[in-house]
């Protein structure tokens, strides 16, 4: 299970929470990762749903099939993991390839680690075509 409270304001520890949430998707727990991200701050911000993921990537590989979250470990390309600190001091974004069907993909998720009220709140904020 992918641990949210064990988080710190440490950017090695947001791209390592991002890597195992995607690993649990690939494990067949979307479900579960999704639970427990945070609904996005401002109510104008889309809340993506594992249904929502489902959806985009659906024929990325123009084969008419849903493709399949792959586990970061398993892919022998290397993975894009960029992480960025925003600029109002309030948190941290990171871009992370997603793997499908054992390569890496087209598709890259946003997240956002923000600070509120002494907690750090973790929102998938988008998933897009690179």
């Amino acid at each position: 299970m992918v641990i949210k409270s064990a988080l710190n304001s440490n950017e090695k520890n947001f791209i390592d929470f991002v890597h195992a949430c995607v690993k649990y998707c690939a494990n067949g727990n979307i479900e579960e990762a999704f639970s427990i991200l945070d609904k996005p701050v401002s109510p104008d911000r889309h809340h993506w749903s594992p249904e929502d993921i489902k959806e985009i990537i659906f024929d990325h590989f123009d084969d008419g099939k849903q493709p399949v979250i792959s586990s970061p470990d398993s892919v022998e390309e290397t993975i894009r993991k960029d992480i960025f600190t925003y600029d109002d001091g309030f948190g941290s974004g990171v871009e992370y390839d997603l793997p499908l069907n054992g390569a890496v993909s087209d598709f890259m998720l946003m997240f956002d680690f923000i600070k509120v009220r002494g907690q750090i709140l973790i929102i998938l904020d988008d998933c897009y075509l690179m």
